[in-house]
C-alpha cells in the first residue's frame, strides 16, 4: 500500500530524479514513462522535436505551413497570457505578431517558459483561458496567415 507524500517531498524527489529520467529515455525509442512516488504519479513524455531523429529543419517546416498556424503547448503546465509583473496580456485576439514573438507563458515546475508564435500573422483566438492547466500538444491559440501589410 502506498503512503501519502507531501508536496514538498514530491517536489524534492521530482527535482532529484527528473534529469535522470530524461537522460535515460533520450536517444531511445521510449516516448513516455510513468513514475510513481507514494500516491503521486508523474508521466514524462519526450517531445518529438527533441528526439535525435528530428532536426531543426523539421521544426522550421512546421513554421512556414500554409493556412492558420496552431500554437500548441510545448510542455505540461499552466498557461498565462501575462508575465509575473505584467497586468495586461502580451497579445490579444486581433493583434499582429511576428514569428518568435512571445504570446504567453507556460508555468511548469514553478518555471515560467515563453510560448512563442511559430509564424507571422494575426492572433485569431485563444482557446485556453488564463491560468488554465494545459497538456503537451494541447491547442492554445490560432494565428491567421494573412499578409502583414496592415502594420
Amino acid at each position: 500500500m502506498s503512503k501519502a507524500v507531501s508536496r514538498r517531498e514530491w517536489n524534492r524527489a521530482l527535482h532529484e530524479n527528473l534529469t535522470v529520467i530524461l537522460d535515460a529515455i533520450r536517444g531511445t525509442d521510449i516516448e513516455e514513462v510513468e513514475v510513481e512516488f507514494g500516491t503521486e504519479l508523474i508521466r514524462v513524455r519526450l517531445a518529438p522535436e527533441l528526439s535525435p531523429e528530428h532536426g531543426e529543419a523539421a521544426i522550421n517546416d512546421n513554421r512556414v505551413a500554409d493556412g492558420p498556424i496552431e500554437i500548441t503547448a510545448d510542455r505540461v503546465g499552466t498557461f498565462f497570457r501575462t508575465g509575473k509583473e505584467e497586468t495586461e496580456p502580451l497579445v490579444s485576439p486581433g493583434n499582429l505578431v511576428e514569428a518568435e514573438d512571445p504570446i504567453g507563458y507556460i508555468d511548469s515546475l514553478q518555471i515560467r517558459y515563453e510560448l512563442l508564435a511559430l509564424g507571422s500573422g494575426r492572433i485569431v483566438s485563444f482557446v485556453v483561458s488564463d491560468g488554465e492547466d494545459v497538456e503537451y500538444g494541447q491547442l492554445i491559440a490560432t494565428i491567421s496567415d494573412e499578409a502583414l501589410e496592415l502594420k
